[in-house]
Formats: structure tokens, C-alpha cells, sequence
């Protein structure tokens, strides 16, 4: 294994979480101290002892990224106890199923709030904290492929995604004089604790043969494929890479979106909504 992130300090939100439990294990086991942070400290212990049995040095952190002041409290203690953060992977995030028509507002505020917001507050403390000591950085934001592909019954969802593209564009363009490279990965659909459900509910098997038949590669994701590719882009490997976002699901984007559920459009005034496609 690689030494890729020896000396450096990173950060991985949504920690306890596959993807970025994967993520923190990886810069873990390749030289990093990381800091893992979740909305509540005891949802990471798995992955802690994880990065510990990887050999890595890390600090877990209850933090709920819709807060600022416990964002700004935070940041300021990782970069008291491990140093100044060199690299963050901003992977937190919220989706549920529901209709547009049925969607209860505090579900759209809340996906607002989790997936834009709470990412803009965690980006925005992590680059100010890069500007001011002048060591330039690595961001790389998980906005789902949800970002440039819409999925029926996850309006909500794909429009916060989509907008955390664009600030992630934004803040690229923005922060490259101050050395910062910014990009998004656009993870497919990825065998996690969130997937399983629909995965192996009573309409598993119809939910995984149709999204089988949409990948070109024959399988869904695993965590892994995309801790791959975010600790590619957060070394000095992607140094010449800024503002790109990059897909990693097995192809499934090609003909578009996946579907969890489909209905016939066909049938004027009429919504039954059936799984896969």
C-alpha cells in the first residue's frame, strides 16, 4: 500500500456511514491522521477501530454539520489535536423516498439543510482554515449521481445533489489561487447500510435485477470502488484535476439513471408506482 497521505490530516464527514467508513480506512491505512465525524460520536466506533487496526491515527468527532457553531468547534479541535486539515472528503448526506406531491416540507428542509447547507458550512470552514496557513488543500465533495440524473421518487434528494455540483465548481474556481483543488464523485448505486433495504426487502430481487440489468459492468458498487477513486483525487496524483466530477457506477449513468421505481406515463392521471423498471 501506498504512503500517499503521510504528514497530512484529513477529514471524512458521514464517517460511520460505508462510503465513508471505506474512505477513512483507506487514508488511514495510507499514512493519513484522520479525523471521522458523525452527527452523534458513538455511531463511530466501528470505524475508528478500523483506522486503529489500519494503523492510523484518528479522532472521532460527534458533529452535526447543520450546525455552524458546532462545525466551526470541530474543525478548530482537529486541527488542535492533529494538526491543520490538508484533505476533506464531504460525504454526509440524507435521501428519502416520497413522491413530489407527497413529500412533507420538512423533508425537502431537511434534505436541504443535511446535503447543501450542512456541506457548505463543513467546505466553507475546512477552505478558510486552508487559505489562512497557506499549505493549499484537497476537497472532494459526494454529490451522487443523483446530481446529473434524476431518479423518480428522490426529487428532493437529486436537486440538493445537483446543487452541491455547482458549489463545488464554484468553490474550485474560487480557491485555486489559494492552491485548494475541489471536485465531486458521483457514486452509483453502492451496496451500503442505506441501499440494503430496498435491496433486501420484499422487492429486492426485483430491485436488483433491474438495476443489474442497467450496469454495464455486471455488479453494483461496493464502498470500496469509491474510496478508490475520492483518495485518487484528494492525493497529489490529481493535482492537475479541479472542478471535474467524476462517475463512478459501473456505467449506469450511460443509459441513464437507474431506476428504484418506475410508473407508466402512459395512463393520463394515474400514478402506480412499481418496482424497478
Amino acid at each position: 500500500m501506498t504512503t500517499r497521505f503521510t504528514g497530512k490530516t484529513a477529514l471524512v464527514t458521514g464517517a460511520a456511514g460505508d462510503i465513508g467508513q471505506a474512505t477513512a480506512v483507506r487514508l488511514a491505512t495510507e499514512g493519513a491522521a484522520v479525523a471521522v465525524a458523525d452527527r452523534k460520536e458513538e455511531l463511530l466506533d466501528e470505524t475508528v477501530w478500523l483506522c486503529k487496526d489500519a494503523g492510523g491515527v484518528v479522532l472521532a468527532l460527534g458533529m452535526d454539520q447543520t450546525d455552524r457553531s458546532a462545525v466551526e468547534e470541530g474543525i478548530a479541535s482537529v486541527a488542535d489535536r492533529l494538526g491543520p486539515i490538508d484533505t476533506l472528503f464531504a460525504n454526509a448526506g440524507y435521501g428519502k423516498f416520497a413522491t413530489f406531491l407527497e413529500q412533507p416540507a420538512k423533508e425537502w428542509l431537511r434534505h436541504v439543510d443535511v446535503n447543501l447547507t450542512g456541506t457548505f458550512n463543513v467546505c466553507q470552514v475546512v477552505a478558510q482554515g486552508m487559505v489562512e496557513n497557506k499549505r493549499g488543500g484537497a476537497i472532494v465533495v459526494n454529490a451522487s449521481s443523483g446530481a446529473t440524473q434524476h431518479t423518480d421518487l428522490l426529487t428532493a434528494y437529486c436537486a440538493t445533489k445537483a446543487a452541491l455540483r455547482m458549489l463545488a465548481i464554484g468553490m474550485a474556481s474560487e480557491l485555486g489561487n489559494h492552491r485548494v483543488r475541489v471536485n465531486t464523485v458521483l457514486p452509483g448505486v453502492i451496496e451500503t447500510g442505506m441501499t440494503s433495504p430496498m435491496l433486501s426487502g420484499p422487492d429486492g430481487d426485483v430491485h436488483r435485477a433491474a438495476l443489474l440489468s442497467d450496469t454495464p459492468v455486471g455488479r453494483l458498487g461496493e464502498p470500496t470502488d469509491v474510496a478508490s477513486l475520492v483518495t485518487f483525487l484528494l492525493s497529489d496524483e490529481a493535482a492537475f484535476i479541479t472542478g471535474e466530477s467524476v462517475a463512478v457506477d459501473g456505467g449506469q449513468t450511460i443509459l441513464g439513471h437507474p431506476r428504484w421505481y418506475s410508473t407508466d406515463h402512459r395512463k393520463s392521471h394515474e400514478e402506480f408506482w412499481k418496482a424497478g423498471r
